[in-house]
């Protein structure tokens, strides 16, 4: 099991939030909505689309209290198409992921401070994030496989 698959499977303490971000009409940028919405919800998993609104997760987290948080995020990682990786958020500046309007690395930070959850920030390499392109089949692939693994996956 790679490094990646292991950091985003549900936590042994307490409920998993999984948080999506992205975009719907913008291609890859989606990535991260299209993962949460195939996560079946059950005990100890909370799914949650943030769509492009990333603060939005901070109410929730805080009505949830979760032991780990995990992000799906489409992030040019300069990767090949659909490859989906760990982004460590000490490697994030206040401008990564400029997509969204309040940066990713604060939401997360407050997150943990309110809640001390465990954050996860998996990022899926995309193709294209451009208006009205249609998501490539990698991405949408890696998506549907990640998925699947964490519904299979026992707590």
């Amino acid at each position: 099991m790679s490094d990646t698959v292991r950091e985003v499977l549900p936590s042994a303490n307490g409920t998993t939030l999984y948080i999506g971000l992205g975009n719907s009409m913008r291609g890859d940028d989606f990535a991260g909505s299209l993962i949460v919405s195939l996560i079946d919800e059950r005990d100890g998993i909370v799914r949650f689309d943030a769509g492009e609104k990333p603060e939005t997760a901070y109410d929730k987290a805080l009505e949830v209290k979760p032991a780990k948080a995990v992000f799906f995020d489409a992030a040019d990682m300069g990767f090949p198409a659909g490859t989906i990786q760990i982004v460590y958020e000490d490697t994030l500046s206040v401008r990564s992921m400029s997509t969204h309007k309040v940066p990713l690395p604060l939401i997360t930070k407050l997150i943990r401070e309110e809640t001390g959850a465990e954050i996860v920030i998996c990022g899926i390499q995309p193709v294209s994030v451009e208006f009205m392109h249609k998501m490539d089949e990698s991405v949408k692939e890696s998506c549907e496989t990640l998925a699947k693994i964490i519904n299979n996956s026992r707590i």
